[in-house]
């Protein structure tokens, strides 16, 4: 109760900051403020003063107002709490005389009676007199003086609870006569008097402790009550001073709560509208085009290849960008029109007025100029390109959400046809987007229900025509739409990540397949994965082929790993660090669809690689079509100078074979020896591949075919 809270202190002075800070206006116009020699306002002494002083006295106000209080309070509280604990100390006082009366009363029964009934309650009665004694050393605090007159209380009631034992065991032993001669024996008036006496004593004590807390009590309750009235007479001294600091606390407050709401209805990097502004403006636009009968339209920005800049450059340079972006494009519309971000780099733009559909496109394409101006950021030259998908009230949705939505499909397929332009929403686009969520939505479930799996094609060796590897290409049986074309189930995949564990579960069942031909007696085949780009930059690639090879068992010399040109572009120099790290394994690396993409020559010397696969693009056209024949040529003269084996795919007739072969092709694969099978059928296949090795069926033009050279190459 002495001690005074600090935190009071920081209250007050904060209060008398803000008040120094909440000066009203008026008080700092021209009576207020004088020009220095400078040209500068400074504040004039008269009112700095005045301001200082009635600061200070507010100060002083409140914390005397505070301070009496508190210990008014604190005194208050102390007062009950003695107050309390006195009337406790003495009702205990008077119920332990009682308890002794009683064990007087009931000793002097049993000299009477003989009863021994009477001696145990008298035994009791003094024993609850201890108990109260104890309490009374519980509450030493009520009565620190009087303690030694307790302790000296307790001893004295000690020896009579000893005394009355010994009775009741003279009692039960050799009776009332032994027991009462004993009393008379060691009877002593003196000890019952002086605990009659000590408590007597500490029962006065008592009741004086009482009365004088209850006098402290009143003079309490009546400083509180002058302490009320002087509180009560300094705070209305205070009401001046908060009358004057309230205007310029409720403007200050209109002035925060507007940059508060400007806060939560634009971006904070380029002050454009954000989606709560964009949706309150859009719903009252909708609902006056609705009664006034006419349209109003959504224009849905994505900046084209933003990411890369962001990247390269940095966050920093990314927002600059943006908000170059945002004041062009704030430039190409009206101020009736809104411009907002919708996060991230994709802005949209609200028409609330136009004639047609050339109005949109002209505002599109208007934008799109703008946009692809040069910006300079931080010393640089950027140019960047936008693409627009545009939807229309009524005729696209009758409400924004609706909207917005069909104009984001619409600058999808914008960025499909090349980016850089801009697309109407047309509603066939809304029906290709649903079905590529819901098969989106089907193939992330694939893997669980067992839907994916594996048909394999074979490979045969030219010269002797064994079939020396497989082909591992993924097939999907969906429960409803049927067989799910694979040129639709790798993009997918590719975009949606799934890539990765697909290409994850392929590379296990592959291995534990040719595992299980093994097992049936067949021989152990090369099995070929395709990598996808997704799945080559994934850091987990190279665990995931040793864990799978750890796995099953499988000898990593039977593993190809087939990867494109177009895959190890983006950043040669680790692909070729992973491709070694592949090869540091044991598996076998082999460029796909060769000659299709951009790689030089020196560059695919440095590759880690076993064999090069000819793209069917090329062998399609042999021995026909005369710019094939030269590639594929090509190819092969420069594989064999390197010493890589070559494979041609898309081997459809005899012709091509013939071709291949001469010309040295190492292995081939197509529809001429076998179109890609399940595990089952391609078993029978290599059951009868070896029944036709052991009768010597070794020419070329005897290999068995399940399907005819005739028939066309299904995409994989």
């Amino acid at each position: 109760m002495r001690y005074w809270p600090k935190s009071l202190f920081r209250i007050l002075g904060v209060s008398a900051h803000a008040a120094a800070r909440d000066i009203p206006e008026e008080s700092q116009s021209a009576p207020g403020l004088e020009p220095s020699d400078a040209g500068s306002w400074k504040r004039s002494p008269f009112l700095s003063r005045r301001f200082v002083i009635g600061s200070f006295i507010a100060l002083a106000i409140l914390v005397a107002n505070a301070f009496v209080s508190y210990r008014t309070i604190a005194n208050l509280i102390e007062a009950s709490r003695t107050v309390e604990n006195t009337l406790k100390v003495v009702g205990i006082l008077k119920d332990l005389q009682e308890n002794l009366v009683d064990s007087e009363v009931e000793l002097r029964g049993y000299i009477l009676s003989g009863e021994r009934e009477r001696l145990t309650r008298a035994q009791a009665f003094l024993g609850r007199t201890a108990i109260l004694v104890q309490t009374l050393r519980a509450l030493s605090g009520a009565i620190p003086d009087q303690m030694q007159q307790v302790e000296l209380l307790g001893a004295l009631i000690g020896e009579e609870s000893q005394r009355f034992a010994t009775l009741i065991e003279i009692h039960s032993q050799k009776g009332v006569s032994a027991a009462l001669r004993t009393i008379s024996a060691t009877a002593s008036a003196a000890t019952t008097r002086r605990i009659q006496l000590l408590t007597t004593d500490l029962m006065a004590a008592g009741d004086a402790r009482l009365a004088r807390r209850t006098e402290q009590s009143r003079h309490s309750s009546d400083l509180s009550v002058i302490t009320a009235a002087v509180a009560t007479l300094l705070n209305l001294g205070l009401l001046g001073v908060v009358i004057l600091l309230a205007r310029r606390e409720i403007k200050d407050r209109r002035h925060a709560e507007e940059v508060a709401k400007f806060a939560a209805t634009h971006d904070p990097l380029t002050g454009l509208p954000n989606r709560l502004l964009l949706t309150e403006r859009g719903n009252r636009a909708l609902a006056a085009a609705k009664n006034e009968g006419r349209s109003i339209a959504t224009l849905f920005i994505d900046l084209d290849r933003f990411k890369n800049i962001n990247d390269a450059l940095g966050h920093e340079a990314g927002d600059r960008l943006l908000q170059n972006v945002a004041n062009r494009l704030a430039r190409c519309v009206r101020r009736s029109d809104t411009v907002a971000r919708q996060g991230g780099d994709e802005f949209v733009v609200l028409i609330e007025a136009f004639r047609g559909a050339s109005d949109l496109a002209h505002v599109a394409q208007k934008i799109l100029t703008e946009i692809a101006e040069p910006m300079t950021v931080y010393g640089r030259e950027f140019q960047i390109t936008a693409s627009i998908g545009v939807s229309t009230c009524p005729v696209d949705g009758d409400d924004l959400q609706t909207l917005l939505k069909n104009a984001d499909i619409a600058m999808y397929r914008a960025k499909q046809q090349g980016k850089n332009t801009y697309q109407f929403y047309a509603e066939q686009m809304n029906r290709h987007s649903i079905e590529r969520l819901e098969l989106e939505v089907a193939l992330n479930r694939a893997l669980e229900r067992n839907e994916l799996t594996l048909h394999y094609q074979p490979k045969v060796q030219a010269r002797t025509g064994r079939v020396t590897g497989i082909e591992c290409l993924l097939r999907w049986q969906h429960p409803t739409l049927g067989s799910v074309p694979p040129d639709q189930i790798i993009p997918l995949a590719e975009e949606t990540g799934l890539i990765v564990p697909i290409g994850k579960w392929a590379l296990r069942t592959a291995c534990l397949q040719a595992r299980n031909w093994a097992e049936q007696g067949l021989p152990l085949l090369r099995m070929a994965v395709n990598l996808s780009a997704r799945q080559f930059m994934s850091a987990t690639l190279l665990d995931d082929v040793m864990g799978t090879i750890a796995e099953t068992g499988m000898d990593p010399r039977f593993i190809e790993l087939e990867v494109t040109e177009s895959v190890m572009m983006p950043d040669p120099e680790q692909a070729v660090r992973l491709l070694r790290d592949l090869k540091a394994i044991g598996v076998r690396l082999t460029i796909d669809d060769f000659g299709t993409g951009y790689s030089s020559l020196a560059y695919l010397k440095r590759l880690p690689i076993d064999s090069v696969k000819i793209d069917a693009s090329f062998v399609r056209g042999i021995p026909v079509d005369a710019s094939d024949v030269a590639i594929t040529e090509t190819i092969l003269a420069m594989s064999g100078s390197l010493g890589l084996k070559v494979v041609a795919e898309g081997v459809e007739t005899r012709d091509q074979m013939n071709f291949l072969e001469r010309r040295g092709c190492d292995e081939m694969q197509g529809y001429y020896f076998s179109k890609p099978l399940p595990a089952e059928e391609l078993t029978a296949y290599l059951r009868e591949q070896e029944v036709a090795s052991e009768g010597g069926q070794r020419d070329a033009a005897s290999r068995i075919k399940l399907v005819s050279g005739g028939q066309r190459r299904i995409p994989r």
